[in-house]
């Protein structure tokens, strides 16, 4: 390729860095390249097919890596094939020029080409996308929530447009596979992808988060010395007594072995901390102070922190997951009522003790 030099030093002839109102439209945040690249009126960009302009958009984008001459050579005059290698940055997959082709007249932004490609690298999603009619990168973008196991095409032509299903949907595999064991996989994937409809889809993900066998209760967390187990219907009513809330009425949960209840001093805080057993595991179900005043967020990241490194996860209970994934997918029931998810805090779902 030759010594490495950035765009401003190799100018085609024109009127170089000027923009027409047309390329700011198509080009977005690649116009300024393009315009060094093919000065205005760009019509050495305008009459390139579809697929060249989405290669140029991406390869500019990676300047140094190639000498500007080099690019407007490669995608004007370069074989498909010899692109494709370029943009893949090594043998390319069959079809890569022609699934550009279909992402539209208007460019897109890098991280949706970086997301495109990415996809592209892996067979089964590379067959999928060789198939699309259209390809967008709102789609793509819900295609790479998925865990890489769950991008067939079965699957994927089942996804509702509705990004927090689709987050569903892979936290239900993967709480699955912490149920039925990361060695069910293949298999998991591969009987969702036969699945007839979005709801059958969904329903599939909600039966995955039950246990195979009934009955069983799994041994409690081993925690540091910190965490102050409640034992008893006596410690439990005393806790309940300092604490000045309803921890009494679950003594029956605690007695079952389906909850567990601790009080900790951390970050100057007195929190009762408490856990509940589902399918998945033992989750953090809820970690307050006095009068359930919050805890703060320091406090609650060294809890989070030690009950991970114990097997204890955050999130949603796989009762609250499975109805969800049912009413995503169900025009009767749904849509799914779904929490807030915007913060790290909201993402704990917290608060849910009574499912």
């Amino acid at each position: 390729m030759g010594t490495p030099m950035t765009l401003m030093h190799v100018r085609p002839k024109g009127r170089a860095g000027i923009q027409t109102p047309l390329l700011g439209f198509l080009a977005g945040p690649h116009a300024d390249l393009i315009a060094h690249a093919w000065p205005a009126p760009h019509s050495g960009f305008f009459t390139l097919p579809t697929a060249r302009r989405h290669a140029a958009a991406i390869l500019l984008g990676r300047a140094p890596e190639m000498r500007m001459g080099e690019i407007i050579h490669a995608v004007e005059r370069g074989r498909d094939r010899d692109v494709a290698c370029l943009l893949m940055r090594g043998e390319a997959p069959g079809g890569l020029m022609k699934a550009l082709g279909r992402l539209g007249e208007v460019l897109w932004e890098a991280g949706d080409y970086t997301r495109f490609l990415s996809l592209f690298a892996e067979e089964e999603a590379a067959r999928v996308l060789r198939h699309m009619k259209a390809i967008g990168a709102d789609r793509l973008a819900l295609i790479g929530k998925l865990p890489i196991q769950l991008r067939q095409a079965g699957i994927i032509s089942r996804l509702p447009a509705l990004p927090v299903a689709v987050d569903d949907l892979a936290e239900a595999f993967r709480l699955a596979l912490r149920i039925h064991r990361a060695g069910e996989a293949i298999a998991m994937a591969s009987r969702w992808n036969r699945a007839r409809d979005t709801l059958a889809l969904f329903d599939m993900a909600a039966e995955a988060l039950q246990l195979v066998r009934f009955g069983s209760v799994m041994a409690l967390p081993r925690l540091p010395e910190a965490f102050v187990p409640v034992n008893d219907r006596k410690a439990l009513v005393s806790v309940a007594l300092e604490f000045r809330n309803c921890l009494r009425d679950f003594a029956g949960d605690l007695s079952a072995g389906r909850m567990a209840v601790y009080t900790v001093r951390v970050a100057g805080e007195h929190l009762a901390v408490a856990l509940r057993q589902d399918p998945a595991g033992w989750r953090l179900a809820e970690a307050l102070g006095v009068q359930n005043a919050d805890a703060s967020d320091a406090a609650l990241r060294h809890i989070v922190a030690v009950l991970d490194a114990a097997g204890v996860r955050t999130g949603q209970s796989t009762w609250a997951l499975a109805r969800q994934l049912h009413d995503h997918a169900c025009d009767r029931c749904g849509p799914a009522h779904i929490g807030p998810r915007e913060t790290w805090r909201d993402r704990l779902a917290l608060g849910s003790l009574w499912d």
